[in-house]
C-alpha cells in the first residue's frame, strides 16, 4: 500500500485527534496481538471515516508499529491468521 501523500496530510485542527487516534489504534493492537482488521473493519472499531482511518494506518505503517498484508492491518512482526488454513504438525 503506498502511502498517498494527500492522506498523510492532516489538518491542523485534526493533528491532536489524529495522534490520539494513533495512540487508541496502537493501545489495542499492544492488547491484542493477533488483531488483524480490513480498513473496513478498522474505521468501525475506532469509529472514524477511512480517510482519517487510513491516514492513522499508514503513519502507524511509516513509524514501524504496523504492517499491512494483502489489505490486512496487523501489528509488525506478527503473522497474520488466515482463514482456511490449519496448522499441522
Amino acid at each position: 500500500m503506498a502511502l498517498e501523500s494527500s492522506v498523510l496530510q492532516p489538518s491542523a485542527a485534526s493533528e491532536p485527534r489524529d495522534r490520539d487516534l494513533q495512540a487508541r489504534i496502537r493501545t489495542e493492537y499492544d492488547e491484542m496481538p493477533g488483531l488483524n482488521l480490513t480498513l473496513p473493519q478498522a474505521s468501525r472499531l475506532f469509529d472514524c471515516d477511512a480517510t482519517t482511518c487510513t491516514r492513522a494506518l499508514l503513519l502507524l505503517i511509516a513509524k514501524g508499529v504496523l504492517s499491512v498484508d494483502e489489505g490486512v492491518f496487523v501489528r509488525r512482526g506478527a503473522r497474520r491468521r488466515r482463514r482456511g488454513r490449519r496448522m499441522t504438525g
